[in-house]
């Protein structure tokens, strides 16, 4: 529920935030705030855990449909794409773990794996694409920074995250190395 209130505080700051640089930057931290736990509310609904409907880039697209709520959009992207990362990390991607299609069920293991991946990569892509439209280049990064403040904070304390830490801080050696 905490995830809904805080994504309902982004919204109200995209509407009445006036578009300030700063308004935008915190726009997009509350927002991936609630990104960080959006995708369990699935729990809270009769869609069963790891539902595909939050599990994945469709909650980023519906904001993304109205330009005012490309900042909430971004931040929600960025902190979906968080969560998903941790995701990919269960101690067994079986039953519980596993992404479900409504009406259809389970996708199985390796679907599932494929499913997170990708949607992890999208969200995070999108994010810092919607970003980069909403904001200019010196606000953006300090946005970017205070996100990955929040991301690092938030993978350490969560099941999984320790892994896609590091799997963040290789491919951003990879990226410095070969950029």
């Amino acid at each position: 529920m905490t995830a809904i209130m805080t994504l309902a505080a982004a919204v109200l700051m995209a509407l009445y935030g006036g578009g300030w640089p700063v308004m935008v930057a915190a726009t997009v931290v509350v927002a991936a705030v609630a990104g960080t736990t959006f995708p369990d509310l699935d729990q809270l609904l009769p869609l069963g855990h790891r539902s595909a409907l939050t599990h994945g880039i469709l909650p980023v697209l519906a904001l993304a449909y109205d330009r005012r709520f490309w900042p909430v959009a971004a931040g929600l992207g960025l902190g979906l794409g968080l969560h998903l990362a941790a995701d990919l990390f269960p101690n067994g991607m079986r039953g519980y773990a596993t992404i479900k299609l409504p009406l259809f069920g389970s996708i199985g293991r390796g679907g599932s794996y494929l499913w997170i991946a990708a949607n992890a990569g999208l969200c995070l892509a999108s994010g810092a694409w919607l970003l980069g439209q909403v904001a200019a280049p010196r606000v953006a990064g300090a946005t970017l920074v205070a996100v990955g403040v929040l991301g690092v904070a938030y993978l350490l304390r969560t099941d999984g995250g320790w892994w896609a830490l590091a799997l963040f801080a290789g491919l951003g050696w990879l990226a410095l190395r070969w950029g």
